[in-house]
Parts: structure tokens; sequence; C-alpha cells
């Protein structure tokens, strides 16, 4: 079984949040979405001492409002465990779930913990544990009865958080290992190469013996296991997966077939591992049979997440809202195109929180100039200007709507211009209108619109027109990109722009810019 969906309402720094997860989830999303109340309320509650967390006073969520602190009184947290495959809980080692299994619509039997804590007047905080059906009514067990299956589940998916060792309070005590005899000494180098490193960069050891140094030897043995579990059969990863998993086991009395399902929390690896070596161990984690959950701001290690694993968590008024791609939201033909044109080779406009659709290097050069002569920050204020020519609108458009983030098309004047035009429109969602959406040019594309407004001189200069010439419009404009490039294009603009005191910038393009400035700030808060 897995986690499959998290509820929380009224934990520190949370006020509401739902997600689902999957086996592999990485989460992104501003510094303010509640990274930090997750992944403690995770580590806490899924604890390897399989102990039921009693809640304290300052784990009850708080705000401010007119100037006065005002907090909740109780919390909320629900966890729906899924099977992983139909009939999982069949198997004979699944029996003791059967109490607390309910039927569900797709086939696959969920198990719902639900956990509440409430604060009375006084200051006492009671914290309840139950099993829960479909309709959300407890499941009746007796006391010893319950306990017991609470926890062995907590137990089961024991959280593991893997963080910088250096931000680390709490030391642990690592377990000796013993090697099964089916393993050949050059596995047995490899394994212990990969912990070592785990244990140099993510935990801190309550006992350690020895320094490391340096480390690229390990890197390399590390890389070396990887291709081995690439090309290896099922019986090494499943080594490698409980050599991982015991060490981190609570005692020597405790079996690993007690904690068959832990969940991995790698908060912000990036923080401690150059690209390449995220890359490692990205590779390494994905052959290993384990609920993973990383937080990350890094651009590389997206590029290595597949669209779907991906949840971006945006804080608004009343709640964190998540946005995740759901498997059938977009088609194989769209899925592909996203991914090599977002994912591969611009993976940092998925951390933004509005786009300005444009359809080629013309548009991106003279925009992201212009937001300079105007002293806006587009970075700073979480915009990026996306090239959709090689991608398609379409694709980009139903994408952003799926992620939460806002969007605007800039598009020519010409045929193709107004297809796409009638593309963004089909995809408007309630209660959005085309003039807020879309800016469409008066003129064939950008270069003719700004010949027409006030930058003939730009042009005329750039195409070195001889003295006598019976050029057109059309032609002048072809031969000032080819005589020049689309950047040196765009800079000659923004100069022609600085030295008339910003007066020539074109209110189309001022009022561009407001409409992203305030649906980017709409974004958050």
């Amino acid at each position: 079984m897995y986690l499959k969906q998290i509820e929380v309402v009224g934990f520190r720094g949370i006020h509401r949040l739902s997600f689902q997860l999957r086996s592999n989830m990485v989460l992104i999303g501003e510094n303010a979405w509640g990274k930090s109340s997750l992944l403690d309320l995770l580590s806490l509650i899924f604890n390897k001492e399989a102990e039921p967390y009693q809640f304290q006073a300052d784990d009850f969520f708080y705000s401010m409002q007119e100037g006065e602190i005002k907090k909740v009184s109780s919390i909320n947290l629900l966890f729906t465990f899924s099977e992983s495959e139909l009939g999982e809980l069949q198997f004979p080692t699944q029996h003791f779930l059967h109490p607390i299994k309910v039927k569900h619509e797709d086939g696959f039997d969920r198990i719902y913990l639900r956990v509440f804590a409430e604060q009375t007047v006084s200051g006492e905080i009671c914290t309840t544990y139950n099993f829960i059906d479909e309709q959300g009514n407890v499941i009746a067990l007796e006391e010893a009865q319950q306990t017991k299956l609470v926890s062995r589940l907590i137990q089961r998916h024991t959280v593991y958080r893997f963080r910088d060792a250096r931000l680390v309070k709490q030391p642990i005590e690592l377990q000796p290992i013993h090697f099964s005899k089916n393993l050949t000494p050059e596995i047995i180098e490899l394994f212990t190469a990969v912990m070592t490193l785990l244990r140099y960069y993510f935990i801190l050891e309550r006992n350690r013996q020895t320094a490391i140094g340096d480390t690229s030897l390990l890197w390399q043995q590390a890389k070396k296991l990887a291709e081995q579990l690439r090309v290896g059969d099922e019986k090494l990863r499943r080594y490698f997966f409980v050599y991982l998993v015991k060490h981190f086991l609570p005692d020597d009395k405790t079996l690993f077939s007690q904690v068959s399902n832990p969940i991995l929390l790698f908060e912000d690896p990036e923080s401690r591992l150059h690209p390449r070596l995220m890359a490692i161990m990205w590779d390494l984690l994905s052959y290993i049979p384990l609920q993973r959950l990383i937080t990350t701001n890094s651009v590389e290690l997206l590029s290595n997440v597949p669209l779907h694993s991906i949840c971006r968590l945006v804080r608004g008024e009343d709640r964190i809202q998540s946005y995740q791609l759901d498997r059938h939201d977009l088609g194989k033909v769209d899925l592909r195109r996203l991914t090599f044109h977002i994912h591969y080779n611009r993976s940092l406009v998925l951390f933004s929180r509005a786009w300005i659709f444009v359809e080629g290097e013309t548009e991106v050069w003279i925009l992201n100039e212009l937001a300079k002569v105007l002293d806006i920050n587009l970075e700073n204020e979480g915009i990026r200007i996306v090239e959709f020519a090689q991608c398609g609108i379409k694709p980009l458009i139903k994408y952003a709507n799926l992620m939460g983030i806002a969007w605007h098309l800039l598009t020519d004047g010409d045929e193709a211009g107004r297809k796409y035009v009638a593309v963004a429109t089909e995809l408007l969602r309630e209660n959005e209108h085309a003039l807020d959406k879309i800016t469409a040019l008066p003129k064939r594309d950008i270069e003719h619109y700004f010949y027409d407004n006030g930058f003939e001189f730009v042009f005329k200069h750039l195409a070195r027109l001889p003295e006598k010439h019976n050029y057109s419009k059309a032609q002048i404009i072809q031969r000032a990109i080819q005589n020049t490039s689309k950047p040196d294009l765009a800079l000659a603009i923004v100069k022609a722009v600085k030295q008339s005191d910003n007066q020539l910038i074109p209110l189309l393009f001022r009022r561009l810019f407001s409409k992203m400035l305030l649906i980017a700030k709409e974004q958050g808060i």
C-alpha cells in the first residue's frame, strides 16, 4: 500500500491543505507554501517509534487578524492509503488490515486514518486516532485492537526524512547491517558507498566514527550501482531496498517486515548536491520500490522528473492550493511536446506565477528589454515569457490551467495569429474573458507593429538602405532583420525608447505589463 492522499486542517503553518500523492512526488512552490509544517507533520505522525503523536499547544494554526492573534482550537488530519495493486490486501501478510479496509469504486481498497486534536478552554489537549469508512463514520473496534492497528500502520509507513545534515538538530543512531551471503563483495562495497554518502550529506549521527574526506570515489561507485540496478534483476533491487531500510530500524528487535512500506522525504537535496550528483542520486532512488516525496527549488532536479510527478503548491488566503496533472489530463502527443518544451529546456518556468505566451524569439527579446526599461523585474514578480512556436499554444495553455499558472497570450495579427486566438478563446475557463487573457497585435507581426508605431527610423537604419531605393515596408523590415539579429533588433528598439525618455513605448505593451503584474500578485500572498 502507499499513502495516496493527505488532508490537513489547522496544523502549524497550514490552515487547510489537500493533495494527492503518487509513488514518486516532487513538491514545488514559493517559500511560504507550508513545506516545513507538512514535512514536520509527516515525520511526527509516521515516526519510527510507531507511537501515536500527541499534539502540543504550538502545533495549532494561528493567524493575525486585525492586529490580534487568532488560534484555531482543533487539528483535523486525514491520511488515505490505497492498494498499489488490485487484491493486495488479500495477501496473507495483509490480513491484519482487513478490519479497517474500505472498498472503493476504482477497485483498489482504501484505509482511512483520521487524526483529531482539540484544545479546550483550559488548555488541555486531547488527541485521537480513528479509522473511518467511506462515509466518514468511525469503524468500531476494540480499544486494544485499534491501538495496535494504528501503531502497526504507522510503523509500516515510517517516514525517513533526509535534509542537509548541518541543519538537523536531533541525531540518530543507525543499526549495524549483516549482509546476505548471496551478495558479492563488489555489490556490498557499492551498497556501502551509497549509505556512506547518505550519512555524510543528510544524516546527523550520534556516534560518527570517521571523517570521509574526498567523496569522488564514492560517487563513482554510486553511479556504478545505478547502472547495475538498471540492468539487474528485481532481486538485486530488493536487496538494496532492504539494506537501506534496515539501517533506520529503531532497534535490533524490529523486523524488516514491520517496516515494509516506508516513505522517504528528501528536503531540498540541491542544498548539498551538485546537479550531476543529484542526477545520480535520483537515478538510484528510482530503482527502490518505496514511496518518495521530495521538495525542491532545483531546475536540474525537475528536468529528471516526469510532469505527472510534479505538484505545485500555492498559499492563498484561506488554504494552500495544490495543482498537479491527472494521468488523463493530457494526451500522449501534448504530453510529449510539453515534456520536451518545458521540462527539459525551460524547467525554470515551472516556478513562475504567470506566463506570457509569445510566438517567437523577437517577442522574447523585446518584451524582456522593455520590462527592464520600465523597471519591471519579471523574475522577481514571478513572470516568465514562454515562446510557444515549437510546442504549440494548446498544450501549454492546458498545462498552465491545470497547474494554476496564470497566463496571457500575445499574438500576431496575421492568419496564424487569429488561429492562436481562437484556440486560446476555446480554453478560457468560466469567468475568464478574452480581453483579459489575449492581446492580438493590430499588425501582421511585432516588427510591423513597431515600424508603424514610431520606430520606422530604427528599421531603416538597420536595413542600411541606399540613398535611392524603392523598397516596400516589408522589404525594409526583412533587410533590417537580415543585416542584424533579433536580439540586436530588440536592443535597437529599446535604445530608441530610452532616447525618447520612454515616450515611445506603445500603450499596448504598457497595458500588457500592467495586467501581468496584477495577475502575478493575485497568484499568491
